[in-house]
């Protein structure tokens, strides 16, 4: 009899929960904008090139590098294709495997020791990239840099 009962709870449970969040999946191709994509664009802003007739992707013309903003500008797309890679990929990667350790362990509890510090290492590295993009906007608004790495204006200031 109890099973019978603990299967009407959980069949119950399951239908109020789908009956809550089925709005939201039939709207989820509408509300594209909410999930962070990352930063996958060009790595270098501009080239060593002068000349302005050579066409690089697009048929768009090559920019040439003429200031301390298109160095600048660089290293933050750099450093955001980093942490995108490392947000976007690395940590789901992790996540995964450390939780396959915990399942799989059994009755070793070293194997549930390594996927705990697995899940664990991941959480603290993933708050590390996460501070760093917080000093990285902190150090560019400090310096009033503006129209690089996707902070401020449209057009370099510095």
């Amino acid at each position: 009899m109890t099973f019978a009962r603990n299967a009407l709870v959980v069949t119950l449970s399951l239908f109020a929960a789908a009956t809550l969040f089925a709005p939201f999946a039939a709207s989820a191709s509408v509300a594209s904008g909410i999930w962070p994509t990352g930063y996958w664009g060009p790595l270098v802003s501009c080239t060593g090139n002068y000349d302005s007739s050579v066409k690089l992707m697009a048929g768009a013309p090559a920019q040439s590098c003429t200031s301390v903003c298109d160095l600048i500008g660089t290293i933050i797309n750099v450093v955001y294709f980093a942490m995108s890679f490392a947000i976007f990929i690395i940590t789901p990667i992790l996540f995964v495997t450390g939780g396959v350790m915990m399942m799989v362990s059994g009755a070793n509890p070293e194997m549930l020791g390594r996927g705990k510090k697995t899940l664990t290492s991941t959480l603290i590295g993933l708050l590390i990239i996460l501070c760093s993009y917080l000093i990285i906007y902190t150090v560019v608004n400090a310096l009033k840099i503006t129209g690089i790495g996707g902070f401020g204006a449209s057009a370099c200031s510095l």
